[in-house]
């Protein structure tokens, strides 16, 4: 397998910390006392400040996620010079959508004049993109297809933001939401018929799935743990610190454990759910000097993450053909994955 071309569309409309913080006194806070809201502005901007959350990018009154999607799919076709009709599946792998069921993947394949492709979802929080393209390698290989593409857009993640704040402590599980960004992402993968050097592992505990979700009414039915009382059915909720300990700590476990990961690399690639975190693990694997970040300028752009700074990458002439590439994920759920691959 190759990646044929990999490409990002950004929404229009620029978020900065001060937005967030006018935000937050825009809505006024009627259980709060006025100094309870000055504490609450100054913890966030120290937060943002801690995390490297500078910039993000949302959804301007006239875009849909929809339509960026298509858009990055279709200049990952023209990237690579593939017409609608020569691909075989197209997997989608955002968190972000806009219904349960069906699948998203069918909305997009529409939109691209994909008549020939298969179209389903991939959902695994923020490692949804490794794992789709673990899938899709898995299917070139076998032979039963030869060209695919893997489509992500986390936009329109505003609406599963809470403004409404009764203490300042309350904070802790909804200060995540206030770095997140948004991008469309689309990445073409197709056969080779030379041997390729893809290698993917992953590690799930799932004894963690309550530390970060969007939930569902009915969550109390499906967590086995229990159900946090702070959570609100369609609004995002992460208690932050937590997860990173447990997701950090399972990605260096399982880089150590794993002979194979420790080779040279000439760039690497993560999710950035803040520049912190990022270089805290980094750093413990060794591959901090090779690491391209792109929390400061993006966000946390949840999926998008991975595809979108090798897109960036490439564009500004970091990534190039036969780089040596390690990718290291970590998602709520939890689990802790790594692909490494030659571009």
């Amino acid at each position: 397998m190759r990646i044929a071309a990999i490409e990002h569309v950004l929404p229009a409309r620029k978020v900065t910390n001060d937005w967030i913080e006018d935000r937050i006194r825009e809505r006024k806070q009627p259980l709060l006392p006025e100094v309870q809201i000055d504490t609450l502005v100054g913890r966030t901007r120290g937060y943002l400040a801690a995390a490297g959350t500078d910039v993000r990018y949302h959804l301007d009154e006239h875009e849909r996620p929809v339509d960026l999607a298509a858009e990055a799919g279709r200049k990952a076709l023209v990237a690579a010079g593939v017409p609608p009709d020569d691909v075989d599946f197209l997997i989608y792998c955002g968190v972000a959508r806009g219904w349960i069921e069906p699948a998203t993947a069918p909305a997009i394949q529409a939109l691209l004049g994909l008549r020939r492709a298969t179209a389903f979802d991939v959902l695994e929080a923020c490692a949804g993109w490794l794992r789709a393209l673990q899938i899709a390698h898995a299917y070139l290989r076998s032979g039963c297809y030869r060209r695919g593409l893997i489509v992500n857009c986390e936009c329109g993640i505003e609406r599963y933001e809470d403004w409404s704040f009764d203490s300042v402590e309350s904070l802790e599980q909804r200060i995540a939401a206030f770095t997140i960004g948004e991008a469309a992402t689309a990445t073409l993968v197709e056969m080779t018929r030379e041997p390729d050097d893809f290698y993917f592992t992953f590690k799930t505990t799932g004894d963690h799935v309550g530390l970060c979700m969007i939930p569902l009414p009915g969550v109390e039915l499906f967590n086995p743990s229990g159900v946090d009382s702070r959570l609100s059915p369609g609004k995002f909720f992460s208690l932050s610190q937590e997860l990173a300990d447990v997701v950090g700590n399972e990605i260096v476990a399982l880089y150590r454990s794993d002979a194979r990961l420790h080779g040279r690399y000439d760039i690497c690639f993560g999710h950035e759910v803040s520049e912190r975190v990022c270089e805290r693990v980094t750093r413990a694997l060794g591959v901090h000097d090779v690491y391209f970040p792109t929390h400061r300028r993006y966000g946390n752009t949840a999926s998008a993450s991975i595809p979108l700074g090798m897109s960036t990458a490439q564009r500004e002439g970091h990534l190039v053909r036969g780089s040596r590439v390690l990718v290291i994920v970590g998602a709520s759920g939890v689990s802790a994955g790594f692909g490494t691959f030659t571009f």
